[in-house]
This record gives structure tokens, C-alpha cells and sequence, in this order.
């Protein structure tokens, strides 16, 4: 059977559990979301409706429809979560969105200020090098990379800051 054929009695009786359904609604999620939840549910139970059995009750079935919907929705959310990729700026800061052509700007300008051995070492701190490789292959301790890094990187937040 396809939608087509879906008895308008069957819309009717869905209807009439609206008033339940946005009661429920309220008890489950934000103001906000309510009339989202809502919609959703009576789209699922009309274009599911093939799936509703007599004998388990209309309320029963919008019910846990409902509660199917959200469980989906708390899923996907919890997986864009998971695999959101968070950058750390500072050690209190960090960022979740994709940056914008203003931050490129930003990290471009201050990239083209860094010029000498303190911009190499910042470069090659971010690709990943450790401070011995960069060390031996500037001719330099370890801890003196590790202040030159440090020097430059207070010298970027000054820069982002301004």
C-alpha cells in the first residue's frame, strides 16, 4: 500500500492526539523544539502508518514514535559531538567551529610577520617536529628552542589579541 491509499479516518484519529502529543513534547525537550517534535511525530505516523497495529493503541503508538524520533535526534547529535574536531588556541580556549576567511587572514598576517629562526621553529612545532630534532638540526639546545617557541607564541596571541 502506498500513502495514497492511507484511509482519512486513519489521518483524522492522528490528528486528534495533537493536544497529547504537544503535552508530551512539553515534558520532553525545550519550548523551542516542541512544535518541531510534534511535526515530526505526525509526519512519521503518517507516512508510517502501514506499521500501526489496532491492537497496541493509537496513544501508544504516537507515544513511542515520538520517543523514537528524539532517541534518533540524541544520537546524531551525540555522534556530530564525537567526531567534532575542537583546535586548541590557548589552554582555556578552544574553537568548534570551522574557521572563516577572516581567521585565515589573521593566521596568514601573522605567519608572514614571523620571519627568522622563531618562525621556522613555530612551523615546525605545529607539523609536529619534537624540540631535539629541531634543536640538532639548528645548532641549538633544546631548552632554547622551547623558549624561542614560547617567546614567539606569546608574540602570536599579542598579534590575535590586537
Amino acid at each position: 500500500m502506498t500513502n495514497q491509499t492511507r484511509p482519512a479516518a486513519f489521518d483524522a484519529r492522528v490528528m486528534a492526539y495533537v493536544p497529547g502529543l504537544r503535552a508530551f513534547a512539553a515534558k520532553r525537550v525545550p519550548r523551542e523544539y516542541r512544535e518541531d517534535l510534534v511535526t515530526d511525530t505526525i509526519m512519521y505516523a503518517l507516512a508510517h502508518w502501514t506499521n500501526f497495529r489496532e491492537d497496541g493503541g493509537m496513544w501508544n503508538w504516537l507515544e513511542w514514535s515520538m520517543r523514537g524520533i528524539l532517541k534518533n535526534a540524541a544520537t546524531k547529535a551525540a555522534n556530530r559531538a564525537k567526531h567534532l574536531r575542537c583546535v586548541p588556541i590557548e589552554d582555556h580556549m578552544y574553537l568548534s567551529t570551522p574557521a572563516n576567511q577572516l581567521a585565515y587572514a589573521d593566521l596568514s598576517r601573522a605567519l608572514d610577520s614571523m620571519t627568522g629562526r622563531g618562525g621556522k621553529i613555530v612551523v615546525r612545532r605545529a607539523l609536529g617536529h619534537s624540540l631535539r630534532e629541531i634543536a640538532d638540526d639548528m645548532g641549538l639546545t633544546s631548552e632554547r628552542v622551547r623558549q624561542i617557541e614560547s617567546r614567539e607564541m606569546q608574540r602570536l596571541k599579542r598579534v590575535r589579541a590586537a
